[in-house]
């Protein structure tokens, strides 16, 4: 980056930290986290994680317009849609999504995980989404490890996996679980390998 790139990203980080929060932020961030002034909102989070809860789309819109980067998203049983996939797509440094049971995340969230280009690991387990929509839409080269639900025909299963295989050779595609070991430490199988 040139020495002017610099400045202006710099002019801009700190325009940004002193911009003031909108009514309707400033509620958000009270609500939410306790959080006065926009200078006091972290910019990059490590981890964001929550589970049962009632973050919706727009708790995601107006999380978005404060928070650039997040490395590991975890969300269970949220009100999230594709709407708030959008949303969480804009995050930069995100490797791992895991977005587990949630009835409104369907095949139209598939572009948005094709956009994520730091992603290593996609859990979608439980969602709308099925092993055919990502056999015919989901390209993101940098996947390692994809988790999904499926109650497809073992041949089916099979012939789409080696599709996705094809397309994705260094990713590991798992079925009906979230994690790549059993409760005893013993690896489980991706459906090829």
């Amino acid at each position: 980056m040139t020495e002017i790139g610099c400045i202006l990203l710099n002019c801009w980080s700190l325009m940004r930290s002193t911009m003031k929060l909108s009514k309707e932020e400033k509620k958000f961030w009270q609500r939410h986290y306790r959080i006065e002034k926009a200078e006091d909102i972290p910019e990059r989070w490590v981890v964001f994680k929550e589970v049962d809860s009632d973050c919706d789309d727009e708790f995601f819109y107006f999380f978005s317009l404060r928070v650039k980067s997040i490395v590991e998203f975890h969300l269970k049983e949220s009100l999230v849609t594709d709407e708030g996939v959008k949303y969480i797509c804009g995050f930069k440094e995100l490797s791992s999504l895991y977005l587990r049971n949630h009835d409104g995340i369907t095949k139209a969230s598939i572009p948005y995980f094709n956009q994520m280009k730091d992603l290593k690991s996609l859990n979608i387990t439980k969602t709308k989404i099925t092993l055919s929509d990502l056999c015919e839409n989901l390209n993101n080269q940098n996947l390692r490890e994809l988790f999904l639900s499926s109650e497809e025909t073992e041949e089916n299963i099979l012939e789409k996996g080696f599709l996705m295989k094809e397309r994705m050779p260094n990713c590991n595609i798992y079925l009906d679980t979230s994690f790549t070991t059993d409760v005893s430490g013993k690896a489980i199988k991706p459906i090829f390998d």
